[in-house]
């Protein structure tokens, strides 16, 4: 429990510093209830962190990202198998030196779907992030 109420602090302030939240994303918040909750260490040197959280068919994807200035922008893909994924959303990178955080929100398509994030640094680079799967086992 203690690192779901860590990790929503930090979407909180997440979507409190990048002002990137609709209005329907505000009018239905996460909570900490009964939440399905991933986390998996990226082998990108700039993501530090991949989480997904799960509510009322939801899934907020968070992670928190090293070197930020770098980085171009994030490719959020989507699998149901875990190997064949497809383009779900671009995130763009905020240019801010340091550390920084980003999320991408959805509905769920399926009971069980693998998510991973793809960087794409300035110079063109290209790194992925760690699998993670959101929904029932």
């Amino acid at each position: 429990m203690k690192r779901i109420r860590q990790f929503l602090y930090c979407v909180t302030l997440s979507m409190i510093f990048h002002h990137s939240v609709s209005a329907q994303q505000l009018a239905t918040p996460f909570t900490a209830t009964s939440p399905s909750y991933f986390s998996a260490t990226a082998t990108s040197s700039k993501i530090i962190s991949f989480n997904s959280i799960i509510n009322r068919k939801k899934v907020l994807l968070s992670w928190t990202v090293g070197e930020n200035q770098e980085t171009d922008r994030f490719e959020v893909e989507r699998s149901t198998d875990g190997k064949k994924f497809v383009f779900a959303a671009m995130v763009f990178g905020t240019d801010k030196a340091g550390i920084d955080y980003y999320q991408f929100y959805e509905k769920m398509k399926k009971a069980k779907t693998y998510y991973r994030v793809k960087t794409v640094a300035k110079d063109g680079t290209v790194s992925y992030s760690y699998t993670i799967m959101a929904g029932s086992m």
